[in-house]
């Protein structure tokens, strides 16, 4: 439970504070459901420390003038790619599943592999504090764009880790508490339009 010390409604007394259910960053979990290169996807899941998903932006934005306005159309909006970050185990299973992966994109004579072969759905959940899940985002068509990146270094006493950046088709946010909102308040808005219209 978080207390924020403002008046969200922006009604009544300044001074009254709401507490709030809020998300927290670290209550989050990584899900590959495939295998590859011999290493189970929901193992390798586990190694994952941290998930950067950038945001949905507009492409190819085209404006013409019209008088003193601008009107214009927005283009696409796409989302393009996102970055897992591993820690990487003594057993080498992280690296072996990315170069696993990598090699259902590319034949030994360098010719790609229909989309079909290694696109796949992978999973980003977020549980509240109670370890219920809150918020699910599938993340459609991923695949590798490149191997591994790593570095190695007598610099520090750190553990090794790795980056993979994956190609991304959509992005589907859910959520059960959201589905169980929504489904509550398209019952109830009839109900709520009649008063709101019955006392003008």
């Amino acid at each position: 439970m978080q207390k924020l010390g403002f008046n969200i409604s922006g009604l009544g007394n300044t001074l009254r504070a709401r507490t709030w259910h809020l998300q927290r960053a670290f209550n989050w979990q990584l899900m590959m459901p495939s295998n590859f290169g011999g290493a189970v996807g929901y193992l390798v899941s586990q190694f994952c420390q941290d998930v950067q998903v950038g945001d949905y932006s507009l492409s190819e934005l085209s404006t013409t003038r019209y008088g003193a306005f601008q009107r214009f159309y927005a283009g696409s909006q796409v989302i393009q790619s996102i970055d897992l970050t591993f820690v990487v185990p003594a057993d080498n299973s992280v690296l072996d599943y990315f170069y696993g992966w990598y090699d259902k994109m590319i034949d030994s004579r360098g010719y790609y592999f229909p989309k079909s072969n290694y696109r796949r759905d992978i999973y980003v959940i977020l549980y509240d504090r109670s370890g219920v899940e809150s918020t699910r985002f599938k993340i459609i068509g991923t695949f590798p764009t490149g191997h591994p990146r790593y570095h190695p270094s007598y610099e520090t006493d750190d553990v090794l880790r790795t980056t993979i950046t994956l190609s991304v088709d959509a992005i589907e946010p859910s959520s059960l508490i959201g589905s169980f909102r929504k489904g509550v308040t398209n019952l109830l808005s009839p109900v709520i339009n009649g008063v709101t219209g019955f006392l003008g």
